[in-house]
């Protein structure tokens, strides 16, 4: 069903000439999509049927916001609410919530879903003691935990880096205060190494030492996608809430969840929304938890399509797939004479820094004198080829 707008004249298309610029931007952008291997996008995001599906329904021409708690009862907005809560609920059990423990929402993105667990946190912790919380995170974590301690006005400690970019836990011993509340940024895949924090280090640690109270959030931006899936037992403990205890994570969809722009996952201990605020906004009719006002209604449809279109077992499947090809270019390295580093786990692999022109062939992230390339879902065999060629070159 196609609705047709008829009261206000609109062009369907920009003028010619726009029209062909755009076009052939979107040219350039789809033949060099497969070379953004620097950071960690699959470029397969198999949303064609999605797409026409929206022009089908007539969707594409509605607005669609996302308000509030997707668990809320009462609503008369337009709300994509029920599939919301399908995500929220896939993945809370995915990452080993206990039954009816969790609450969550679809965020604006990945550096959305870590304030909103830093802001959690820190009110969770306000109520536990009188005194300010102090911000912990290694010096690999994400930039956008450190930028974010500083918007909520945290004082923040950066931790060291093990050589591999893992939590140093002695240096955070050395550093965290027993007579204030700690709020720990743990890193599930570092940016650039692509570490995994250790939880249980971290957590001798803090019973060691014993602060007021403490609270875990999880940056687990890419990792989160596929550790779950992965047939390891160990893998699948990493992001387990009943065996680990942290208090809240975030995903990025535009990661291994193929989505094709910013959105994410946010899931915490249902216990921690009665630490919030309980203000109601008087013409909703309803507490507001998150701190985004209006998030996307179609990055919700998008992820219930993707979860619904692969399930777990297509998610199992892509996973390994990805680790697969992983292990290949290790392979295909190592034949050209170059040593690359990867950590357990990880689809990110580090290598001396090439000549300048593969660099910005393969749009690489760069660090002193090592790159990465992130191996995603849409890497094969001729490829990793091409890309150990040239970087032997």
């Amino acid at each position: 069903m196609t609705v047709n707008m008829t009261r206000v004249h609109k062009n369907v298309h920009p003028d010619e000439a726009t029209l062909n610029h755009l076009t052939e931007a979107a040219n350039r952008l789809v033949q060099t999509r497969r070379y953004q291997m620097g950071y960690p996008f699959d470029q397969e995001t198999n949303l064609e049927g999605f797409y026409k599906w929206l022009i089908e329904t007539g969707l594409c021409n509605t607005t669609l916001i996302s308000v509030g708690s997707p668990y809320k009862e009462a609503w008369d907005m337009l709300d994509v609410d029920e599939f919301e809560r399908a995500i929220v609920d896939f993945y809370a059990k995915a990452f080993g919530f206990p039954a009816d423990s969790w609450w969550g929402f679809i965020s604006n993105g990945g550096t959305d879903g870590n304030m909103h667990g830093l802001y959690f946190g820190r009110k969770y912790l306000a109520s536990k003691s009188d005194l300010s919380p102090i911000l912990y995170v290694s010096a690999e974590a994400h930039y956008s935990v450190q930028k974010l301690g500083d918007v909520l006005n945290m004082e923040t400690r950066v931790i060291k880096a093990l050589p591999g970019g893992q939590m140093d836990a002695s240096d955070l011993r050395r550093q965290l205060d027993p007579t204030r509340p700690a709020l720990i940024g743990i890193a599930i895949g570092g940016t650039f190494k692509g570490a995994i924090d250790n939880q249980d280090e971290i957590d001798a640690v803090l019973k060691d030492v014993n602060p007021p109270a403490y609270y875990r959030h999880l940056d687990v931006a890419l990792f989160g996608g596929y550790l779950p899936w992965l047939n390891d037992p160990e893998a699948n403990a990493v992001l387990n809430q009943a065996k680990k205890g942290f208090d809240s994570l975030a995903v990025s969809g535009h990661k291994f969840l193929a989505m094709n722009e910013p959105c994410g996952v946010f899931v915490c201990k249902k216990e921690i929304l009665d630490t919030l605020h309980n203000v109601t906004v008087p013409y909703l009719d309803c507490v507001i938890p998150t701190i985004s006002c209006s998030r996307s209604g179609f990055d919700v449809l998008k992820l219930y399509w993707r979860i619904t279109t692969s399930g777990a077992d297509g998610f199992r499947e892509e996973a390994e797939h990805s680790l697969a090809m992983t292990a290949k270019l290790v392979d295909a390295l190592k034949k050209r004479d170059i040593e690359p580093f990867v950590n357990r786990w990880s689809n990110t692999v580090l290598f001396k820094r090439p000549a300048a022109e593969m660099i910005h062939k393969y749009c690489m992230a760069c660090q002193g004198d090592l790159s990465h390339v992130v191996v995603m879902q849409y890497f094969d065999e001729p490829l990793i080829e091409q890309l150990a060629d040239d970087i032997a070159k």
